[in-house]
């Protein structure tokens, strides 16, 4: 895993699970005998050119759950059966394509858009942390919108150019904010009318148990891992890059979507948890001075993982959530074409160990 860590934005990424230990694909199987697949990005290379009735993988829990969240009333199994291929033949029909059943690029494409006009809440994290230089989404919308009911006189073009950006140095101006023509947590609240975003206290011995608290809600709120996410001046989901990709959906998605990589959800929970930047990179957080190596025997859930050869190889971190029936655990953003979830720590082969934030 890089050492750089999406959102569905209910179709930008209809959406950051191809992980270690289950395959993408595997012959069909009744779900009630087997764990339910991790969700796998469509457009990956990890899933089948066709999704269809007789599979049982993560593709197939990803497609369930796309389904669902645009009005079906699946059981999320990961199980191909006649109720999924109805659901996809209706979700064919409703947008003008062939309906056979069959999950191919059209309808995987399908699935993954969103209109751009549709404007998004900027508070929410379908949303970055800060807004990005042309972007163009329905965050843009939004933002565009908000500030034409604040007296700005802009198209509403989906697109955050120079018009945009500098609307927004005049609203920051008048209210008092630095005027960096950034939309970041600050100006999202002014432009909401909310309480100014505050540091997040110091948690103390209670750290650990609100990192792993975080972790666990993560995982229920639809963040994938993108390339490079996570690593701006502000905490959380942002959009990636694509420097360096080397993922599995082609080509890289990275700079167009929001999530986090593993290094960026680790920083994202340990600064909820009020400990501060703990560092941008898995490097920059495996030697931090804050951070004690201990043994397996004596971490705590909350505690930081770190996987690779040595503090210079190091390319993924996950956080030890404690153990289920004896096997240690994690929560961590595995890698491209996932999304935030719970791994065991043996599904990656080469720990380096565990590490402690001393008080």
């Amino acid at each position: 895993m890089p050492a750089y860590g999406n959102l569905r934005r209910a179709g930008r990424g209809l959406a950051v699970a191809a992980a270690a230990g289950l395959l993408a694909l595997s012959t069909a199987m009744p779900a009630a005998a087997a764990t339910i697949p991790a969700r796998t990005n469509l457009l990956s290379s990890d899933c089948p050119s066709t999704v269809k009735q007789g599979q049982f993988s993560g593709c197939v829990t990803e497609l369930q759950t796309l389904l669902d969240l645009g009005g079906a009333s699946l059981t999320v199994d990961g199980d191909f059966g006649p109720a999924t291929t109805a659901a996809v033949q209706a979700y064919q029909t409703s947008k003008g394509l062939t309906s056979d059943g069959l999950v191919g690029p059209a309808t995987k494409s399908a699935l993954y858009y969103e209109d751009p006009a549709v404007a998004i809440d900027l508070r929410t994290l379908r949303c970055p942390v800060d807004l990005e230089p042309d972007e163009n989404d329905g965050c843009v919308t939004e933002l565009q919108n908000k500030l034409n009911a604040h007296g700005a006189s802009l198209t509403v073009d989906h697109v955050l150019g120079t018009g945009t950006t500098n609307a927004v140095r005049t609203y920051q101006s008048s209210v008092g904010l630095p005027a960096t023509g950034v939309v970041n947590p600050a100006t999202k609240a002014k432009l909401y009318g909310d309480p100014a975003p505050q540091q997040p206290a110091d948690l103390g011995s209670g750290r650990y148990a609100a990192v792993v608290d975080f972790g666990e809600q993560a995982t229920g709120q639809n963040i994938q891992y993108v390339w490079g996410g996570g690593h701006e001046t502000d905490f959380g989901p942002s959009i990636g890059i694509c420097d360096d990709y080397g993922g599995s959906i082609t080509p890289c998605p990275a700079d167009k979507e929001v999530g986090l990589d593993c290094s960026g959800f680790a920083r994202w929970l340990y600064w909820r948890a009020g400990a501060g930047d703990i560092g941008q990179t898995t490097k920059d957080q495996v030697v931090n001075p804050r951070f004690t190596k201990v043994t397996a025997a004596t971490a705590i859930p909350g505690d930081l993982v770190f996987f690779g050869g040595s503090a210079a190889t190091v390319h993924h971190v996950g956080v030890y959530t404690g153990t289920v029936n004896g096997v240690a655990m994690m929560v961590n953003a595995p890698q491209t074409a996932s999304y935030v979830r719970d791994d065991t720590i043996a599904s990656h082969s080469d720990l380096l160990g565990y590490y402690h934030l001393s008080s």
